[in-house]
């Protein structure tokens, strides 16, 4: 009998303890858009080019075999930094291109399954890029240090996209 009891108390106490009904990150959401003085297919042109980044002034050189789906792409920033993606859809007819981080500096991106789409629509003779991103933050367990929370892994997703498609809208409206 005192063996039931006290099986009985060791597992109350590790069911019941809060760190049982702890759980990971959850997923992240970004969503940005800008609006571009050229046409969807101008612009088009330059978001499908997976060999090409050049649209963002943070980023030294681009490393791919090819733009093709499937293919993968090293980013080197002028940092020194890389994050590797892969090109997971590329829809001609929906001008949308989506590609998941396979590998990042957590300095750079601090995620984990990360994936972007990019959305180009015409608007009234203008083009709108939509920029949507889905990740978990840089540090999956529980109680991440500041840099890998879910704040800063979102602000840094954030920048990144801002900036991207601030340079897209700048190489294109320079043309």
């Amino acid at each position: 009998m005192l063996h039931k009891k006290t099986f009985l108390a060791i597992f109350a106490i590790i069911f019941f303890n809060n760190s049982v009904f702890a759980h990971g990150p959850s997923r992240q959401k970004v969503s940005e858009s800008i609006e571009i003085e050229a046409t969807a297919t101008d612009v088009w042109k330059i978001v499908s080019d997976f060999k090409n980044f050049n649209w963002n002034e943070n980023i030294k050189e681009i490393t791919t075999q090819s733009g093709e789906v499937g293919s993968e792409r090293v980013i080197t920033f002028k940092t020194g930094e890389n994050v590797k993606q892969k090109l997971e859809k590329l829809d001609q007819e929906k001008m949308m291109v989506n590609w998941r981080i396979l590998e990042t500096n957590n300095s750079i991106l601090p995620v984990n399954s990360y994936s972007s789409k990019i959305f180009v629509k015409s608007s009234d003779g203008k083009t709108v890029v939509q920029y949507k991103a889905g990740f978990y933050r840089g540090f999956m367990g529980n109680d991440p240090p500041p840099e890998l929370n879910d704040e800063n892994s979102k602000k840094l997703v954030r920048k990144f996209i801002k900036e991207n498609l601030k340079g897209l809208k700048n190489t294109i409206e320079k043309k």
